[in-house]
């Protein structure tokens, strides 16, 4: 990228673009994930990590400075808080049980005492809300949905769960992305909602 292509990209985010978030975010998720996982150990960890810099980001994007290549930004973002979720966990001591333990309930139920922001006010209302539409959808669209966004299952297995076909499955999974679309555009930024939709897209 040429240095008037990442001026314009740094204007955009700071001016709050969302397509520009979401660009950033599809292109370097995958690659901060494993990233932060080379620090922190734990792929479920790493996601949140990795979440929580991009919802910061937007959070605070009118004074964004950005010094270097945004790609360089994300990245050293990544690791300071990677570090900084390790020191949390070193200074309350909590750190040889987070390595021995691999169950991610258990790191779940702390994980505000760390401060990741999954956890702050805005994600919180924002998952409400989305239950709430959710909750919504006709039944058939409301399963194969939940079986896909909590359960992690496979277009395939949710098919043979539900009897029907996998175009059938894709069919609702569209739809019930653009009705979260549509009832949720005028509540949050469409950012957030691909965020924490990323395991459909």
């Amino acid at each position: 990228m040429n240095d008037i292509s990442e001026n314009i990209v740094i204007t955009k985010l700071r001016q709050g673009d969302e397509e520009t978030f979401i660009a950033l975010f599809r292109n370097y998720y995958i690659g901060l994930c494993s990233y932060s996982r080379r620090y922190v150990g734990r792929a479920d960890i790493a996601e949140e990590i990795v979440s929580g810099t991009f919802l910061r980001m937007w959070e605070k994007h009118e004074t964004l400075e950005i010094s270097s290549s945004v790609k360089a930004y994300l990245f050293q973002a990544v690791c300071n808080n990677s570090l900084y979720f390790l020191r949390k966990l070193k200074n309350e001591e909590k750190i040889e049980d987070y390595f021995r333990d691999n169950s991610y309930e258990n790191i779940a139920t702390e994980s505000s005492s760390f401060g990741l922001p999954e956890q702050s006010l805005l994600m919180e209302e924002m998952s409400d809300k989305i239950e709430e539409v959710i909750n919504q959808l006709p039944s058939q669209q409301q399963k194969v949905f939940k079986l896909k966004r909590f359960e992690n299952k496979k277009n395939k297995e949710i098919a043979e769960i539900m009897g029907i076909s996998v175009k059938t499955v894709e069919m609702h999974l569209s739809k019930a992305m653009f009705s979260l679309r549509s009832s949720l555009k005028n509540y949050m930024p469409s950012f957030l909602l691909v965020m924490y939709l990323k395991d459909l897209l």
